[in-house]
């Protein structure tokens, strides 16, 4: 997009810093931003079931698309983590790679502990993890990090690997095309540096950096009130990559000191495009977040520019945003308007602090599962405002644990573009151009819950379901 200028520089006149906040409760901040009603928008979403679903459920994996094929990695096939003495079942990580054909609902399967895959244990033990950060450009998916067992050793960390796999191969490789031509290891390079040692977090290619952003470093057994080495910070650094070697330059790694206000993971990290001086300006959103030292949620967004100066206001004045649902990683996906220099950023149910019951607002501390949709609009001013949007996921009863509960969808799922849709850059999608009803994405696996607030493991499991979601435009009310 020739007239997107990456640049940010003008925000950070605007926004204020690195001080830590106080404030009464365990939240960031003791108050909340009003949620306006969804009717307040130019358009509104339909999710629907689509007509096939996964042989199994998976979530907080890495997912790739080439020539219409979606292509899912790592993440796990249970529900939600526990605290018991094994909360992250080393069999429960997705030893697969699923190839997914949409049009067809076709789904091939090969696990990467085939003989024939070639890879070591510790290649295997990397591919397999939860919640790594990764993006893709062109046909190669680049992943960092991510938490899982050490197979060797019987002993769970966070792992300190870049890996460049490349789809065109995998794809052969998984629907055994030429069979004995092919192994995954032929289609993924690797290397480690303790930079790249981070689960939960975000990254994305803007300009000529990639930037890893938040998460934490997380070693040994999960437990309640447990904690890892947050980064507090963006690590920024270039992949140089001739498919057949991969390296990083990794000078100038580290663009801001860690900042206690960025200590956040498993949180929604998006591509946004603001107004600065009447240019649009691509950047990155962090919203909300969790956790606060205290175990509360995070309220105030952070902006992050090409370089990965990262920047937030300060909680206390009374015009600053603060963000009361969605604080964690969902299906979501951003619309920009040129015509109004509006961006609009969408989650698709997850789990949140703040919803409406019984014609009220509550908040719960346990943050519970929702199927509500939000939307969080920045207009041309830089002023931010939280919708919840009209509709929501289509009601599917559980079968299993608490029989003909609502399932609750959207926590860990992946929102995959269509891509026949139009598109500005980073998948943010064009609102002026949709003129009538388009389907603009699937929302694919996930968690699925069968309570708001979950009491045992068996609460909750991997979703197998596949949604399609429909922008409808409309007039404002």
């Amino acid at each position: 997009m020739k007239c997107i200028k990456n640049l940010f520089y003008v925000l950070l006149l605007n926004l204020a810093v690195s001080t830590a906040y106080a404030n009464t409760t365990d939240n960031q901040t003791d108050d909340l931003s009003p949620i306006l009603p969804g009717s307040q928008l130019p358009f509104q979403v339909v999710i629907q079931l689509a007509p096939f679903q996964l042989p199994v459920g998976f979530h907080s994996g890495v997912v790739g698309v080439y020539r219409g094929l979606w292509v899912f990695i790592a993440g796990r096939t249970n529900g939600l983590h526990g605290f018991g003495p094994d909360p992250f079942p080393p069999d429960k990580q997705n030893r697969n790679i699923y190839v997914v054909n949409p049009i067809t609902g076709i789904v091939f399967s090969r696990s990467l502990t085939d003989p024939s895959s070639g890879l070591s244990q510790q290649q295997i033990d990397s591919l397999t993890v939860t919640s790594p950060q990764s993006y893709q450009e062109g046909t190669t998916v680049y992943m960092t990090g991510g938490y899982g067992i050490d197979t060797a050793s019987g002993t769970f960390s966070t792992k300190p690997y870049l890996t460049a796999i490349e789809l065109p191969g995998i794809i052969k490789w998984v629907k055994r095309e030429n069979d004995r031509r092919h192994s995954v290891a032929k289609y993924i390079r690797q290397i480690s540096n303790p930079i790249f040692q981070i689960a939960g977090g975000s990254m994305y290619k803007i300009g000529y950096f990639t930037q890893l952003i938040f998460g934490q470093n997380f070693s040994g057994v999960y437990t309640d009130n447990s904690n890892g080495i947050y980064s507090q910070q963006v690590r920024r650094f270039r992949i140089i990559d001739d498919k057949r070697g991969l390296s990083v330059d990794i000078w100038g790694s580290e663009p801001a000191n860690p900042n206690p206000n960025f200590r956040r993971r498993d949180l929604n990290i998006l591509p946004v495009i603001q107004n600065v001086f009447g240019r649009p300006t691509l950047g990155l959103m962090a919203y909300a977040g969790v956790f606060t030292p205290q175990g509360g949620v995070w309220t105030v967004p952070v902006s992050i520019n090409e370089m990965g100066y990262s920047v937030m206001p300060d909680p206390n004045l009374p015009t600053t945003f603060k963000q009361g649902m969605s604080q964690y990683v969902c299906a979501s996906t951003g619309l920009y308007s040129r015509r109004q220099a509006n961006m609009y950023n969408i989650f698709f149910g997850g789990m949140t602090y703040e919803f409406l019951s019984n014609g009220s607002w509550q908040t719960d501390p346990e943050i519970p599962f929702t199927n509500s949709v939000t939307t969080i609009k920045i207009d041309s001013n830089g002023n931010f405002s939280q919708y919840l949007m009209n509709n929501q996921y289509p009601f599917i009863a559980s079968t299993q644990s608490n029989p003909g509960n609502q399932l609750l969808f959207g926590a860990g799922a992946y929102f995959i573009s269509n891509p026949y849709a139009p598109f500005f850059t980073q998948g943010i999608l064009d609102l002026d151009a949709i003129h009538k009803p388009i389907v603009i994405g699937y929302i694919v696996g996930g968690i699925q819950s069968t309570m708001a607030d979950t009491n045992f493991d068996s609460d909750s499991a991997a979703s197998p379901y596949v949604f399609t979601v429909t922008l409808v435009p409309q007039q404002i009310q």
